[in-house]
């Protein structure tokens, strides 16, 4: 082949690039004359073992669907690594699952939502009426995962939270935002914020210690703006004392 026939190469392209330099946390430190925060203060390294975990591939158990707080589900053991256990929705795609420490307070054994009156959302193909445990999880030739593997212990709800009161909580996924919320469960010491208005995707638990929640007012006496229910008419002014009266 001729040199004329050769393709034109660009001089840049001749030049390779420059590596970059990976990120030090020593040399970061040294030029922020910084320190780092000690591994004791956090406390996600203290409750995570690194041993393994009791769970095993295919037990049947019942949690809070991450995507939608206000729905306890069927689920499965799909996956095990240390002391992660990742999570299928009962007859739903795998793209849902989700992975959870083996000490989640969200996740609890066979039979729990029966025993608290709370509804079981059941695997896809059953309706609520038809669903059973012990008829599905010999159907499916599966084991309920045993009670002592779950952290969940029944307290008394001692905070003074009880479902229908109204209250202002920061939306979580926009903290500029404080709206008019109302508690629609209540689980032991913990209870389900909803915003007045929106879809349960924006729900999330709390409880009495959490800093996003307020009393009703708590915008007005701090001069902060409050956002009303998603139905509100933007020609009206929203006003508590017209939902109290």
């Amino acid at each position: 082949m001729e040199s004329e026939d050769l393709p034109e190469v660009k001089k840049e392209e001749r030049i390779p690039k420059p590596k970059k330099k990976e990120f030090c946390w020593e040399e970061y430190l040294k030029q922020e004359n910084a320190v780092s925060a000690p591994v004791k203060l956090f406390k996600e390294f203290q409750t995570y073992p690194a041993n393994g975990n009791g769970f095993v591939k295919d037990m049947k158990l019942e949690g809070i669907d991450p995507k939608h707080p206000s729905l306890f589900c069927v689920l499965t053991v799909s996956e095990t690594k240390g002391y992660r256990v990742r999570l299928h929705f009962d007859g739903y795609s795998e793209c849902y699952d989700f992975w959870v420490n083996a000490n989640s307070p969200d996740i609890f054994p066979v039979g729990w939502c029966e025993k608290t009156n709370h509804q079981l959302q059941p695997p896809k193909g059953f309706t609520i009426q038809d669903f059973d445990w012990n008829g599905y999880l010999k159907a499916s030739q599966a084991e309920a995962a045993p009670k002592q593997l779950f952290s969940w212990k029944s307290q008394p709800n001692n905070s003074g939270f009880k479902r229908g009161m109204k209250l202002e909580a920061v939306d979580k996924k926009n903290s500029s935002l404080v709206c008019v919320a109302t508690i629609t469960d209540v689980m032991d010491n913990r209870f389900l914020i909803h915003f007045d208005g929106w879809e349960d995707v924006y729900d999330y638990w709390a409880d009495g210690s959490s800093p996003h929640l307020h009393p009703v007012n708590w915008c007005k006496d701090n001069n902060r703006v409050l956002t009303p229910p998603k139905d509100t008419k933007e020609n009206v002014t929203f006003s508590w004392t017209k939902i109290f009266s």
